[in-house]
């Protein structure tokens, strides 16, 4: 059934009108479906003064025939409780102007205005809904998963002071970081410094269409429009998979982070976004430093392959080197849950942006590869090691062999590093226009 849009009405104030017109139009709650339609149906409702029961919400908004509303059907607690979710994931990237946000209080089915630290908990004693289970994490990363989330709320925050202390640098570390070949360019720029973030989207299957199974990451599918792509192709998956407004960061953003806080020296204008929302305007005007996977580099892979020596192979997991043919594959996929050495292969690249500019990347092809170039390249002792095995000039990209063992990086060296001609990039002949995987 379709729910007729919220007309304005005297039983909610300007503001909370305006405030529901936000979230509708933000797409936070798709352009249509389920969710989307319980939204405009509560809305309606409390505009009305009159919250509906939970029959009331099974009968209008998902069609169920009188007898199946009557019984416990537990299709209208479980969209309350993914669309409270959907409302705490749109003020946490929105904000709150105003100091007030939208709520559904627990046990009232309807949407009310409060503060912005009054929101009722997202779940109730009533509302059962299983954990998901993401797909391809490694069991031993909880912690470093909460690490990582900590971060990156301080990071997207723009909260540098706190950047700083989680690093523990001290003011001479930043001065002798500034004066080596690799960060000069930008350390001391006057440039906006953009820090772009490689994120990944998830989505959900469901069974039964309502519980929530696990969530699934798809490296063909990278945002709700290519969901939806996917599924117009597919109509059997409509009712098996959803959008959840679920983005996830790789654990070693968070310490790598951290490792570069040196570099943000005060008074600097600094700003984080992730990878999948990257301004391609920004790739003109800011310095850009991208932290995360190879396979997460989004908008910035083409400038960064176009005109290198390596390549991506098989997978995300092989980096090849085009002129010797040599490849390189990861080893910390088979081997990370054991307590066996293994290694992992990371990559180092700077180069002048379209405008003169400096595009940073810190990456490699697994977690333990992005730590271990992340130290090598701000640690004074190690970064002295790389200096002496790549280009004087600034403009140079370099492969990294990382050992590790259990997820830590204990030592990483530069197996080859070449210059690059960062105005080929931007300039002369076509792009590369390789195939890269899907996984």
């Amino acid at each position: 059934m379709t729910v007729t849009a919220l007309e304005p009405a005297n039983s909610l104030d300007a503001a909370t009108l305006a405030e529901i017109a936000r979230v509708r139009d933000s797409g936070v709650l798709g352009t249509s479906g389920r969710l989307l339609e319980l939204f405009d149906y509560l809305a309606l409702r409390s505009a009305e003064g009159r919250p509906p029961k939970e029959a009331e919400i099974a009968l209008t908004v998902f069609g169920k025939a009188d007898a199946e509303a009557l019984r416990d059907d537990p299709v209208a607690r479980v969209y309350i409780h993914r669309l409270r979710k959907r409302l705490d994931d749109f003020y946490l990237r929105n904000g709150t102007p105003g100091d007030m946000r939208l709520d559904i209080p627990k046990g009232d089915y309807r949407i009310a205005s409060v503060g912005p630290e009054g929101a009722e908990a997202a779940t109730s004693e009533d509302e059962t809904v299983a954990s998901p289970a993401p797909v391809e994490t490694p069991k031993k990363r909880f912690s470093w998963g909460l690490v990582a989330a900590a971060v990156a709320v301080v990071a997207i925050g723009g909260n540098i002071a706190a950047w700083s202390m989680l690093a523990g640098h001290e003011p001479r570390i930043e001065k002798q970081l500034a004066a080596t070949n690799i960060w000069a360019d930008v350390a001391k720029s006057k440039r906006p410094l953009l820090i772009v973030v490689g994120d990944y989207y998830m989505f959900g299957e469901y069974e039964d269409r309502v519980q929530l199974k696990r969530l699934i990451r798809d490296f063909t599918i990278n945002s709700k429009e290519d969901l939806v792509t996917s599924q117009s192709q597919n109509p059997q998956d409509f009712e098996r998979y959803s959008d959840v407004a679920l983005q996830y960061l790789p654990a070693s953003a968070a310490f790598a982070l951290a490792d570069l806080a040196p570099l943000l020296r005060d008074g600097r204008q600094v700003q984080v976004t992730l990878s999948s929302e990257l301004p391609l305007d920004r790739m003109k005007t800011d310095d850009i430093i991208y932290v995360g996977l190879l396979s997460g580099l989004g908008p910035l892979r083409d400038p960064v392959f176009s005109n290198s020596r390596f390549a991506i192979g098989a997978s995300y997991d092989q980096i090849v080197d085009q002129e010797t043919g040599r490849r390189y594959t990861s080893e910390a996929f088979v081997v990370a849950s054991s307590n066996d050495m293994y290694r992992d292969y990371g990559f180092f690249s700077s180069f002048e942006g379209p405008t003169g500019n400096r595009i940073v990347i810190l990456s490699g092809s697994r977690d333990t590869a992005v730590m271990g170039v992340a130290e090598a390249v701000t640690q004074m002792d190690r970064l002295k090691r790389v200096e002496q095995k790549t280009p004087k000039d600034g403009n140079f990209e370099a492969l990294f062999e990382v050992k590790g063992q259990r997820h830590m990086n204990l030592e990483a060296s530069v197996l080859a590093a070449y210059p690059v001609d960062g105005a080929a990039i931007w300039s002369g002949d076509r792009a590369n226009a390789a195939k890269y995987p899907a996984k």
